[in-house]
């Protein structure tokens, strides 16, 4: 039939027509028919007239279904447009007057439109069919049941609709229906084991028609407590894996949970809501809640999206198997289930095989933050303790520091930490909290789809109740040390879990030179017990467990390098996109393993201060370029191509997280690092005392002399007796295969191993004796057990056999349509014991001792040889293939000497070659440098190019230039660009001058600065005065210095002071038009003197701004240049009477000889001073 709708409301009802079956059975009147209605308050008013009345309108009851047509493409049964006219044909009592649901029913239309379709009478034909219907529904009320149940489960808004009022309401529910059939509708067949009651109105034979449970929409509707009422009266109860949930999610606040439902991970309510948001899946309500779901083997890519998101994610597994539940008293109850794992960006420890999750900087970094004020507002001044941890890694940093109004120290430690989690004392001050968020959301800005998580500390501990947590926690470390040696009576054996280390202090040179926490400074203390107890539910608070892997943010052996220099460099992210393309960091990275590639990041960030340290790397990479055909460097080169992430995956290991086929991978890469040199000469005799001590002979003829290579030469094989020794003790076939069951090669010292792999054999016997039986029986010698999809140990028989060789009591499991598949009762029974012994949880393997921790120092000192050669070999080969010079050290403060010095990210990223320049400070030459020109001429390029290449000689590798003699800088400060910052309520010139402050307070005659157009955020007198005074500031400092500026007045600094300041520009032609404008071509060549002007109308004209706002600022240009001129001159005549007048006062004092000599020198001075304005 045509659909139709209402022109009053949006939804129609789907019903049916009833009619009684014979004639002598009496139809209900119209007001009594209005139980089809879909308000609730006219259904519990309508009373039946008679028993037949009443049955009916059960029936009614049952059948009853609302959808929108606007939103499905399901079609109502019957119009209930036409139930009215019938029922005024048939029923004697049609004549009463209709109550007020009857004229509803009678006014509802299908029509789109505002005209209603003329009432018709049913011809005969249509009262021929309606009885004809209604009879079959009388004789089998399946039909339509099917049908109600289809669309409850297939449509989910067929069962709800929107009264008058606006409030939701639930129709699916006669007053009567039982409350327990609400546990026992489960839409997917993998969770019917958690509703375990057995629907028995489905069996054939059976008389009584069970009542349709309520839809899913209307059941959450109903959706409030576990007995909240629904509008009938009768009360709705969650099903019992909602109460689950429910439980989870009150035991678990703030946490997102993925719930285990046989083969699918579920999302419920809230949470289903940010999955469907975040990972494009659909949402839609079921019983009493929302829902979504994704699959099992899906499940780590939709978790790492979540967690990029910035949620904290809980996986909720079963805790037990079918076959073990089918044998536990647990059988009738639903499956038992618990948070198996907690996750945010920064504890999720990815796994070897999988892509690293996407975070800021190269490691999922977590750092706490607590701030103590140090004076009447913490706003102006604090002291703050910073603590970070990257658990992938195991790497902690720490600090405690005094900070400033604009938190500055602050931000140049997260910048070089770039944290992925923030977990900072829910009091910090308004400014640290402005700052922390900046940071935070500038991180994520450089990683789609991220959002940095920030979680407050709930209750920040006191110093003495820090002092507890730490001390417990190394003090519980050691008693479970003790327990292991005492549980050590024979053997040990490698296991998947980490424990204590088992050596003493003593014999590990490591754990002498570590840090004791309890020494650490006070704020430092409160942070590291505040994250102790925040990685406990992680199950990650072990990381802490090694004192050696504490290192201080701040080194004496390394410069720190300060937030602003960080990013105005674009060291490690560049400053358009945030992105690590286009910054040195990608420039350089030339790395083939993770661990050389985070070793990078932290050299480019830590420049050395050390001579000796510096000269080492660039002796190690000019031993690379010298020895290119070394048969060592060749087997070290082949090696870092093929390893793994050993870092991340000792760390998984050490957690307990590592898989027995990670387990492999990680000990049979250290075992390969060990044996890599196995096979190298040793030194030759004849050779030795020419090579010197120490020194290899190689089968290409050269001989290694770089120290640093060297040293890594002899680490690397220190690991391959401990590899070795534990991969002896597991079986690498089935630790290939995941097999945790059987890794271990000697299962006689475990008892309950033993046992499991003996009850396993006796199952898998007790088949094979079935299947022997099962033969016996039919008659089959050559039978074989059969295996369909999931199902196993099937008996398969074909069709015309079945009948008279299967006796009756087996159970057919499927068939097709050649054959049944059959198991007999004791087949049956056999496959549940096999079941359980297949499924039962494997020995814990934290029993037997763990030697991996024992040799965690071992394996981080081979893992730190390793990323320091591939970041050796990296920058070898990106001076080779760019050309850089090496540079030379020079002991003079102060010295920069570079020939044809370039732009490595400029020259390596433009199509456009690069025009180098020739820069010299110090020695011979003056060490500040006013750098002047027109806009777009190379400026900033130029000052960028020597911070740049001082960087990259500082961490030892070579330089874009031709020749490069250089000092080593204690500092490298940058101020540039001019931006306000609104997120911490600082302009554009309060930026400026904070900048240049912190500068001004901490630059030495041994700090490199570059200042880029300082003063332009005020006004012109005021910015010029104020760069002025900096610029002098720093002469008498003796920093060294690029001023880049477009005020031409600082050349008058380089007036006063001739030997400390130069004035250069960036040369360019100018070649003039006939409009009074002139054509400029940038040269980017460093030239001596000022500028002849900054040529802001060519940079216009560049920017496409209109011809005639050109030429309007070209006039005002003029009409300004005039004006300065005139006065110019007016100062130039005011200056030259006054001191004509004062030379004639002299001149008059001689003559009379009235004026003492005293009097003349005054005059004399005056006469300069007119002069000099």
């Amino acid at each position: 039939m045509p659909t139709k709708a209402s022109s009053a409301g949006a939804q129609q009802t789907l019903s049916s027509f009833f009619k009684p079956a014979t004639a002598s059975q009496k139809r209900p009147p119209p007001d009594e028919v209005l139980i089809l209605d879909s308000d609730d308050d006219d259904d519990q008013d309508a009373a039946p007239a008679s028993a037949g009345a009443r049955t009916l309108a059960g029936t009614s009851k049952k059948v009853k279904l609302e959808h929108d047509t606007r939103a499905t493409q399901f079609s109502p049964i019957a119009s209930t447009s036409k139930l009215a006219p019938i029922a005024a044909a048939t029923s004697p009592s049609s004549a009463k007057t209709p109550s007020a649901s009857a004229k509803r029913i009678r006014e509802f239309a299908y029509l789109e439109g505002k005209e209603r379709a003329p009432r018709t009478t049913p011809s005969d034909a249509d009262r021929a069919r309606h009885d004809a219907f209604v009879k079959r529904l009388s004789l089998g009320p399946n039909l339509l049941q099917k049908r109600n149940s289809y669309l409850q489960k297939e449509h989910h808004l067929a069962a709800a609709e929107q009264d008058t009022d606006g409030v939701l309401r639930h129709h699916g529910a006669a007053a009567g229906m039982s409350s327990t059939n609400t546990e026992d509708l489960e839409e997917e067949e993998d969770e019917q084991e958690d509703s375990p009651s057995i629907d028995t109105s489905r069996s054939k034979g059976k008389g009584k028609a069970k009542e349709v449970a309520p839809s899913r929409l209307a059941k959450f509707a109903a959706k409030g407590k576990s007995t909240a009422a629904s509008p009938g009266g009768a009360s709705v109860k969650y099903t019992p894996l909602e109460q689950q949930v429910l439980a989870l999610r009150k035991a678990n606040p703030g946490v997102l949970l993925i719930v285990e439902v046989g083969y699918k991970f579920r999302f419920f309510d809230e949470d289903a809501r940010v999955a469907s948001r975040i990972l494009n899946i659909a949402c839609f309500p079921q019983q009493h809640m929302l829902t979504a779901s994704i699959p099992t083997h899906r499940l780590d890519v939709h978790v790492k999206r979540l967690l990029n998101a910035g949620y904290k994610v809980g996986i909720v597994r079963q805790q037990e198997t079918a076959a073990l539940k089918k044998a536990s008293a647990n059988r009738s109850a639903p499956f038992t289930r618990a948070v198996s794992a907690l996750y945010t960006s920064a504890t999720y420890v990815d796994e070897l095989d999988s892509e690293p999750l996407a975070v800021p900087g190269s490691t999922a970094t977590l750092v706490c933050i607590v701030e103590d004020a140090m004076g009447p507002s913490a706003d102006a001044k604090v002291r703050i303790g910073l603590l970070s941890v990257a658990p992938s890694t195991g790497a902690v940093v720490y600090d405690e520091f005094e900070d400033g109004f604009m938190r500055a120290e602050l931000e140049t430690r997260l910048l070089h930490l770039q944290p992925s989690e923030l977990l900072v004392q829910q009091d910090l001050s308004s400014k640290t909290t402005a700052i922390v968020k900046y940071l935070a959301g500038h991180a994520a800005a450089g990683v789609p789809d991220f959002e940095t998580r920030i979680e407050t500390i709930k209750k920040r501990p006191s110093l003495s109740k820090a002092s507890t947590i730490v001390g417990e926690f190394y003090t519980a470390k050691r008693r479970a040390k003790a327990a292991q040696h005492a549980a050590q009576d024979h053997a040990t054996e490698i296991v998947l879990t980490s424990s204590d280390d088992e050596e003493e202090e003593a014999t590990d040179p490591h754990r002498r030179n570590g840090t004791d926490p309890l020494d650490l400074p006070k704020l430092v203390l409160v942070a590291l017990a505040s994250l102790i107890k925040h990685l406990e539910p992680f199950g990650l608070d072990r990381v802490f467990r090694h004192q050696s892997a504490f290192v201080p943010f701040a080194s004496r052996a390394a410069m720190t390098l300060n937030g602003n220099t960080v990013s105005n460099l674009e060291l490690l992210n560049n400053n358009t996109d945030f992105k690590e393309n286009g910054s040195l960091v990608s420039i350089l990275d030339r790395c083939k393993t993770a661990m050389g590639k985070r070793q990078l990041r932290r050299w480019v960030t830590k420049p050395l201060l050390s001579k000796e340290l510096v000269e080492e790397r660039l002796q190690a990479i000019s031993e690379v370029h010298r020895n290119s055909a070394s048969l060592t460097l060749s087997r070290i080169r082949d090696l870092l191509r093929h390893l793994p992430d050993l870092e991340r995956g000792l760390s998984r290991i050490h957690f307990g997280r590592a898989t027995p086929s990670e387990l492999y991978r990680v000990l049979e890469a250290f075992q390969r690092v060990g044996r890599v040199f196995e096979e190298v000469d040793s030194p030759d005799e004849d050779q030795q005392a020419e090579l010197g001590a120490g020194s290899l002979r190689q089968s290409a003829g050269g001989s290694l002399h770089s120290s640093l290579l060297l040293g890594i030469v002899k680490q690397l094989p220190r690991v391959r007796p401990i590899a070795e020794s534990l991969l002896a003790q597991i079986d690498v076939k089935r630790a290939r295969d995941n097999n945790k069951e059987h890794l271990q090669t000697d299962v006689s010292k475990y008892p309950e191993l033993e046992a499991a792999k003996e009850g396993l054999a006796k199952a898998q016997a007790g088949m094979q004796d079935e299947l022997v039986a099962a033969r016996k029986v039919l008659r089959k010698p050559a039978l074989q057990f059969t295996k369909v999809a999931l199902e196993e140990f099937l008996l398969e028989v074909k069709i015309a056999e079945a009948k008279n060789i299967v006796p009756a009591d087996w159970i057919k499991i499927n068939s097709t349509k050649q054959a049944y598949r059959y198991r007999s009762p004791a087949l049956q029974k056999r496959l549940e014991v096999l079941e359980q012994w297949q499924e039962r949880p494997p020995m814990p393997l934290s029993k037997p001792s763990s030697k991996v921790s024992s040799h965690y120092e071992q394996f981080r000192t081979a893992i730190s040889a390793l990323a320091t050669a591939d970041c050796v070999f990296s920058l070898a080969q990106v001076a080779l293939t760019n050309n850089w010079a090496r540079p030379e050290i020079a002991d003079t403060v102060g010295v920069v000497d570079i020939v044809d010095a370039r732009h490595p990210i400029i020259e390596e990223i433009s199509p456009q070659p690069f025009v180098p320049n020739t820069i010299r400070f110090g020695g011979e030459y003056r060490k500040q440098m006013v750098l002047t020109g027109l806009n777009m001429g190379g400026k900033s390029s130029l000052s960028r190019s020597v911070a740049l290449i001082a960087v990259l000689a500082q961490i030892g590798s070579y330089v874009p230039a031709t020749q490069c003699r250089i000092s080593l800088f204690d500092s490298i400060f940058t101020r540039m660009g001019a931006a306000d910052d609104v997120a911490r309520g600082r302009s554009t010139f309060m930026v400026e001058l904070s900048e240049t402050s912190e500068i001004l307070r901490l630059a030495t005659a041994r700090s490199l600065i570059i200042l880029d157009e300082l003063g332009r955020g005020t006004s012109t007198n005021d910015g010029q005065a104020i760069a002025a005074a900096v610029l002098e500031h720093l002469v008498a400092k003796e920093s060294t210095c690029i001023f880049v500026t477009h005020y031409p007045a600082l050349a008058l600094v380089a007036k006063r002071y001739p030997a400390s300041v130069s004035v250069n520009h960036m040369a360019c032609l100018e070649t003039p038009r006939e409009d009074g404008h002139a054509d400029v071509t940038f040269l980017y060549r460093l030239a001596d003197g000022l500028a002849s002007a900054s040529h802001g109308l060519n940079v216009a004209r560049l920017a496409e701004l209109p011809d005639r706002i050109i030429e309007v600022a070209r006039v005002k240009g003029e009409e300004l240049r005039r004006a300065t001129e005139e006065r110019t001159r007016q100062r130039q005549v005011s200056r030259l009477a006054e001191i004509l007048k004062r030379t004639a006062l002299l001149s008059a004092a001689e003559e009379g000889h009235g004026g003492s000599q005293e009097d003349k020198e005054r005059l004399l001075d005056l006469c300069e001073a007119a002069l000099a304005r």
